[in-house]
């Protein structure tokens, strides 16, 4: 009899899915509820950046800064979100990286694109996702999730959107 393993691939693409989904209809709550009390979420400048500590970064959140984040962008007032953002996001090429099937824990890479619209304007934003999750009570967590930015390391206006 084989041994049932963590998670499949179906349930990560599935999740990944769910996740851009909350993103798109700003359900920035149920979204923040992926993410473990110890998670945090970085946007780093460059792709060979190793570490968020010894480079500045786009966005470096721990779990505290990034509810202070969704605090702001779910507050009606906030003057960057005015009009509202509109994003559609498209996840492909989703790969297991690392297993470890002992404490259910995984590294996904997956490439993103993302249109922004607001305010009679359109951006684009692609890269590539690495999301660190744990499988517990049939759930997963997000423990980190690390965004690649192409355009990372060019000029770009501010930033409100959730990748």
């Amino acid at each position: 009899m084989d041994k049932k393993t963590c998670f499949t691939i179906q349930e990560i693409e599935t999740f990944l899915f769910m996740e851009a989904r909350l993103l798109d209809e700003r359900r920035y709550s149920d979204w923040l509820k992926l993410f473990s009390l110890t998670a945090w979420y970085w946007v780093p400048i460059s792709k060979e950046q190793e570490n968020p500590y010894d480079h500045v970064s786009i966005i470096y959140d721990d779990r505290k800064l990034l509810e202070t984040r969704l605090r702001r962008l779910n507050n009606k007032n906030i003057h960057a979100e005015n009009p509202p953002t509109q994003t559609s996001r498209i996840i492909g090429n989703v790969t297991l990286e690392n297993i470890d099937e002992t404490s259910c824990i995984v590294d996904v890479s997956s490439q993103f694109q993302i249109v922004e619209f607001r305010g009679n304007r359109q951006r684009i934003f692609a890269g590539k996702i690495m999301h660190h999750l744990s499988f517990n009570r049939n759930k997963f967590f997000i423990d980190g999730k690390r965004i690649d930015l192409v355009n990372a390391e060019g000029m770009m206006e501010g930033i409100t959107i959730l990748f």
